[in-house]
């Protein structure tokens, strides 16, 4: 592919899925494989390619949560509010396809069957097939959307491999989110709690905030009823968070992981740096119910960082 970054070496599972993204596609590709195995990287590259302008790359969870404010706020017809969202684009990549919650899934099925309808070329990353997507009781909501996904896209998966953001973390050191660090500390004594309002109907509670950082505990954003939409109104707010406080991730209730691990989806997204001070290094967590690749995402994210 022409328009990877100079330098870079594909591995064969990678050269397979990049010769499969090369062909043409009746109405997009889904790219779906394990943590770290480059996907965004080969659909960036291919959307750069297609010989258009008219084309944009989109965070998954801010292109819905910035629908669901359209809708609320002008009441306009879904319609016009995903013409409004989509604009002129023949092309669009939404990446991290990963899907949280049951609101995302409805308003999904109507995005994706009115980017076919106005043939709109869509690329898609994941971890998960289409099939693995809103796993547990809200499942049977997604099944719309993987059938449009199975009968509109060519899914292409890219085979397991080397996790390539293990590679050369400890001497390279990164930018935004990967400029962070996971710290085994006590953390010290705590600030007195400030709560934030948000604007979606839930506050928030952090014990320093500012445009620079942010600082908050564990408690305070994962063991509360927090959400994606609560979690991105705080990335937006801030370049650095820091999170104190963090438990043994392996002795932590199922709900509780499950929001820690969309908290590290967001950050990652949004490229915030993160600060973690924890009890104990970064281990894998006994998953208790929370989906694998939801971990494992989570776990490959966080070895960015530099531990200490």
């Amino acid at each position: 592919m022409d328009h990877l970054p100079s330098g870079v070496a594909l591995d064969a599972a990678q050269r397979s899925a990049a010769s499969f993204l090369a062909t043409p596609h009746r109405h997009g590709a889904y790219l779906c494989g394990g943590v770290g195995r480059g996907k965004s990287l080969l659909a960036e590259a291919y959307l750069a390619a297609l010989p258009t302008r008219r084309k944009r790359r989109v965070h998954f969870h801010d292109f819905f949560l910035e629908l669901q404010g359209s809708l609320g706020a002008s009441r306009a017809p879904l319609e016009r509010a995903l013409d409004r969202l989509i604009g002129g684009s023949r092309a669009i990549l939404f990446d991290e396809f990963h899907v949280h919650d049951v609101a995302d899934a409805v308003y999904l099925t109507a995005t994706l069957r009115h980017l076919v309808e106005q043939n709109v070329l869509l690329i898609a990353t994941s971890n998960d097939t289409p099939e693995e997507l809103l796993p547990g009781l809200w499942h049977e909501h997604f099944t719309p959307s993987i059938r449009l996904i199975r009968t509109h896209l060519d899914v292409i998966e890219v085979a397991d491999g080397t996790d390539y953001r293990h590679v050369g973390t400890a001497s390279s050191p990164g930018r935004g989110f990967a400029s962070g660090s996971w710290t085994v500390s006590t953390g010290g004594e705590l600030a007195p709690v400030i709560e934030l309002t948000t604007g979606t109907g839930i506050s928030i509670a952090v014990r320093e905030y500012s445009a620079q950082q942010i600082t908050t505990t564990f408690e305070d954003l994962c063991d509360a009823p927090l959400g994606t939409a609560q979690y991105l109104w705080l990335a937006r707010r801030t370049t650095a968070l820091r999170l104190v406080d963090v438990p043994d991730l392996s002795t932590v209730h199922r709900e509780a992981l499950l929001r820690f691990c969309h908290l590290v989806d967001v950050l990652y997204d949004r490229d915030v740096r993160v600060d973690v001070l924890s009890r104990t290094p970064l281990t894998r967590p006994t998953t208790a119910g929370v989906p694998p690749r939801s971990v494992d995402r989570a776990l490959s994210r966080l070895s960015s960082l530099r531990h200490r």
